[in-house]
């Protein structure tokens, strides 16, 4: 999770966590900056009190000086030595508590040993200790303190005190008693303090640790929330009491359009008057306009947003916060509608099959009928014969309609197989009495590449061939009638597919109708059944394939069928 993060227009900035060593580092940075700003400012303090005349025991201007620079030189140092990456740093740090130890014992040497104002300055290194290290860093500086301070009052003892402090009048102790009661009451006092704050210090360790697991697994279960409220396809928006947005996902801003900065803090009965939230109902179903002024249908629901517990807001005022779901169902009332369209279809097209079916037995009397009465008339010109003609070659008509009728509303099973191209091609020219005398008359140009092969149902690919080719003749102009067929292998988005065109130089097709030449009992043409490009449609639909319109009016068509060819080896 990064250190900034946008939740619902909401920035976060979250604070790197560190380690336990930078910790430590860290906190022995602080301790030495600690020492010189304190060490400073009691000298400092003491001295100008002195100034004043306030009766205080203080060496001379030199040896203070002399003093706080040995503390800055050691501190300077310590700190310089501390940027060190492979430096023991508990060691560095307990040598720092000794030294801060000393730097006391020095301050109260000088200022009156036993008697000096500066005696509680032995706590300091002593809390410290016990603040970064613990029980046991506390205890060591609480000895070290201890030691040091007995070793004053042991100099004091013997008179081995400073020069300038006999001669200014003042006396050392020479009671033993006395300096032992000394020692055990501030070695005590070290000790204690030493156990307090190691305690308060385990403790405050033990929160610490706590409190960084609770804001690991917070930080887990907000990059979770924040995942999941992004990357959801349901628009999630939610408001506050006054109806104003408060946050907005990513989904929320495909569905509608607007961004979250558009949208949050504005009123969502402004920026959607359309939703209806007073009343809780189920799901319900809107017009909704989005940021460009398109309409679209989205399907949207409610219900009270459940917020901790705030002591500064009423209960009824958070009962008004409310989170809404929100989805864009156009795509689906249109698959909706087409699957209602497919079931009537195929209802009417079963029906229609059965229909048909019955009608090619009377149908295939009726045409031997006919066929015979041409036959026996053949030798006569009269009005039967004619007539005979006319039944024979409409009762024809009808049989292929029929045909192709049942060949749509129940298509034959696939049967895919590898085959040379123009070997069907060939077939298909043979099988159709317009193709075959087009050709002929040189109407009809095949340009397929010998070695070019295709996967599908032979039969079903012959069929689309004599589609396409007899629909392009029979579009073509008189003085155009010019067809080409022409089929290639290439590779599109990492895969190979077969391109196979049908070019006529007809009248061209309208954009008005280019969606409508694939639907079935669709036919510009008089005597056209609107069939023969559904069955097109079809054929390719069930070979995963698709179907490429390019037509300018008055400019010619091409029909481009693009099939998928497996991968294997032929």
């Amino acid at each position: 999770m990064s250190d900034r993060e946008t939740v619902g227009g909401n920035l976060f900035k979250r604070q790197p966590r560190m380690d336990n060593n930078d910790q430590l580092r860290h906190h022995i940075l602080w301790l030495l900056l600690i020492r010189v700003i304190f060490f400073t400012l009691l000298i400092g303090i003491t001295v100008l009190l002195g100034s004043l005349g306030t009766p205080v025991i203080l060496p001379s201007d030199v040896t203070i000086l002399a003093f706080l620079a040995i503390l800055f030189i050691f501190s300077i140092g310590s700190s310089a030595i501390l940027q060190k990456q492979n430096l023991n740093l508990k060691r560095f740090g307990k040598i720092q508590f000794i030294g801060d130890a000393f730097f006391a014992a020095l301050l109260v040497y000088g200022t009156g040993c036993s008697q000096s104002i500066f005696t509680p300055v032995f706590i300091l290194p002593v809390i410290a200790g016990g603040l970064i290290m613990c029980r046991k860093g506390g205890l060591m500086a609480a000895a070290a303190a201890t030691l040091f301070y007995g070793t004053v009052l042991i100099l004091e003892y013997h008179s081995i005190v400073p020069a300038y402090m006999t001669a200014g009048g003042w006396l050392p102790g020479h009671d033993l008693l006395k300096a032992a009661n000394l020692f055990a009451i501030y070695g005590i006092t070290f000790f204690i303090t030493a156990l307090l704050g190691g305690t308060l210090a385990a403790k405050l360790k033990t929160t610490e640790e706590a409190l960084s697991k609770t804001s690991i697994e917070f930080d887990r279960l907000s990059q979770l929330y924040k995942q999941i409220f992004d990357d959801i396809a349901t628009g999630i928006i939610t408001v506050d009491e006054q109806g104003n947005i408060t946050s907005y996902n990513a989904a929320a801003g495909r569905i509608t359009g607007y961004t979250g900065k558009d949208a949050v803090g504005k009123s969502i009965t402004r920026l959607f008057p359309n939703l209806q939230l007073e009343r809780k109902t189920s799901r319900q179903v809107i017009d909704l306009q989005k940021k460009d002024g398109t309409m679209i249908r989205a399907g949207y629901s409610f219900s009270r947003l459940n917020l901790p517990p705030d002591p500064t807001t009423e209960a009824s005022v958070q009962d008004h916060c409310k989170v809404i779901t929100l989805q864009d169902i156009s795509t689906v009332e249109r698959m909706e509608k087409r699957m209602r369209k497919a079931e009537k279809m195929a209802a009417i097209g079963e029906l229609s099959a059965s229909i048909a079916h019955d009608f090619r037995n009377p149908l295939a009397a009726i045409s031997g009928s006919a066929q015979l009465l041409v036959m026996e008339n053949e030798d006569k010109d009269d009005a039967d014969k004619s007539l005979s003609k006319i039944i024979y070659r409409e009762a024809g008509r009808m049989a292929t309609t029929i045909t192709e009728f049942l060949q749509f509303a129940r298509p034959a099973p696939m049967h895919a197989e590898w085959f040379a191209l123009q070997r069907i091609a060939e077939e298909a020219i043979n099988s159709s009495a317009i193709i075959q005398a087009a050709c002929e008359e040189g109407a009809v140009q095949i340009k397929i590449p010998d070695n070019t092969d295709v996967y599908g149902d032979r039969q079903q690919l012959q069929t689309v061939l004599v589609h396409l080719l007899e629909n392009a003749l029979i579009f073509s102009e008189p003085n155009k009638k010019y067809v080409r067929m022409q089929a290639e292998e290439e590779e599109r988005d990492g895969a190979s597919v077969l391109y196979l065109a049908v070019i006529d130089q007809g009248c061209g097709i309208t954009p008005e109708i280019h969606k409508k030449i694939f639907e079935p009992f669709y036919s510009t043409r008089e005597n056209g059944t609107g069939l023969g490009l559904a069955i097109v449609s079809q054929i390719v639909e069930l070979h995963n394939g698709t179907i490429e319109v390019e037509s300018t009016p008055g400019n010619g068509c091409t029909l481009r069928v693009i099939l998928p060819l497996p991968s294997y080896e032929r």
